[in-house]
């Protein structure tokens, strides 16, 4: 009798830290089929099986715990795949792989990789954000090592009158000064039902203790009725060093690969981008948007969503992009691709693509 007391009581144990603890399974699967025309200077069109065109292929776990007087405990582990290949990234949890504090009067703390705010910022005024737009361009204009910060501190507001904080830094861990490769980031953004606006900027630094690059972005977005009306503006101001200052090779980390300027030669450049679009009925939306970049290159996206249910959305885009000659040919040039990952941007090559795909989460 005392031993089944005992066990029963184990049991019970086991039963609510399993109930304070909840750990979730989640994860979002894009895949589309595209026809591109002038995929490079020389070829005349490619049919492509395409991963994350809209929205980035991705698996993951995360967890709260209730501490009690409104704080929790939490942690997201997040990684990449690839739907037409089933291939992952060069190191698991690349995306967010952080513990975090959460509580309503202070807001929430993450210690660990996690995304920067001023990317997050970055689609702000685009009425559909797609990895088609915002993740080409920060890709033509040189920022997309800046996706992820880690070795990081990161701090989120709590929102007050619609308006919400985000501050991050991430360490460099440079013995020869804390300066060196440190990242600093951070983000405003006011909203309310009707009316979205944010600013953000970031800060880079090589291992040297250069500036990198420095970049800032800000946007609005407003809803009237069943339209939707989008801005947005971007500066990308390159540092001194023209190259990385420390020679990578195919023995580099990863984290070295992923997250300093390697090859971010592009030169400094500005643009803006105007977005609109309609909710036919609360299942799609159909929307256009277009970026210009002062080094004579713009993107043009169309796209259409329907919602087949909470968690199956289907789409049609179009896109083409607009690479002038006068851009240059050199590696420093900012170049467009209408189609993440299923076209690479070509200098004076005006490229487009068609495609339908499907997006699945879970």
């Amino acid at each position: 009798m005392k031993k089944s007391t005992v066990c029963m009581a184990a049991l019970l144990a086991c039963v609510g830290a399993a109930q304070a603890q909840s750990v979730t399974l989640y994860g979002l699967l894009d895949a589309s089929v595209g026809v591109v025309r002038n995929p490079t200077a020389s070829a005349n069109q490619v049919t492509v099986v395409n991963d994350s065109a809209q929205s980035s292929s991705v698996w993951g776990m995360r967890g709260t715990e209730d501490l009690g007087g409104g704080l929790k405990a939490g942690f997201n582990l997040q990684s990449d795949l690839r739907t037409d290949t089933g291939a992952g990234n060069l190191y698991m949890f690349r995306r967010e792989a952080h513990v975090n504090l959460t509580s309503a009067e202070f807001g929430e703390v993450r210690l660990g990789r996690t995304m920067s705010p001023a990317i997050a910022n970055a689609q702000g005024g685009v009425v559909i954000p797609s990895n088609s737009i915002g993740v080409v361009t920060a890709a033509a204009v040189g920022v997309s090592p800046d996706f992820f910060t880690k070795n990081a501190v990161t701090w989120y507001s709590p929102r007050v009158s619609g308006v919400q904080a985000v501050v991050q830094y991430g360490f460099g861990e440079q013995a020869a000064g804390s300066s060196r490769a440190r990242k600093v980031a951070a983000s405003l953004v006011y909203q309310d039902s009707n009316l979205r606006v944010g600013v953000a900027g970031q800060n880079v630094k090589d291992r040297n203790g250069n500036t990198a690059r420095t970049w800032y972005n800000a946007n609005a977005m407003y809803t009237l009725d069943a339209f939707k009306f989008g801005v947005g503006w971007y500066r990308i101001e390159r540092g001194n060093n023209a190259l990385p200052s420390v020679t990578e090779t195919a023995a580099s980390t990863p984290d070295q690969v992923a997250d300093f300027d390697t090859g971010m030669t592009i030169r400094s450049s500005h643009g803006y981008n105007l977005s609109v679009g309609y909710q036919v009925t609360p299942q799609d939306i159909v929307a256009a948007t277009y970026v210009y970049n002062n080094q004579d290159a713009a993107l043009l996206n169309i796209q259409g969503r329907y919602s087949l249910s909470k968690r199956t959305t289907a789409y049609l885009m179009f896109g083409r992009a607009f690479n002038e000659n006068n851009n240059g040919t050199g590696a420093d040039a900012v170049r467009f691709s209408p189609y993440f990952q299923g076209a690479t941007g070509a200098a004076g090559v005006h490229q487009s693509v068609l495609a339908a795909g499907m997006i699945h989460t879970f």
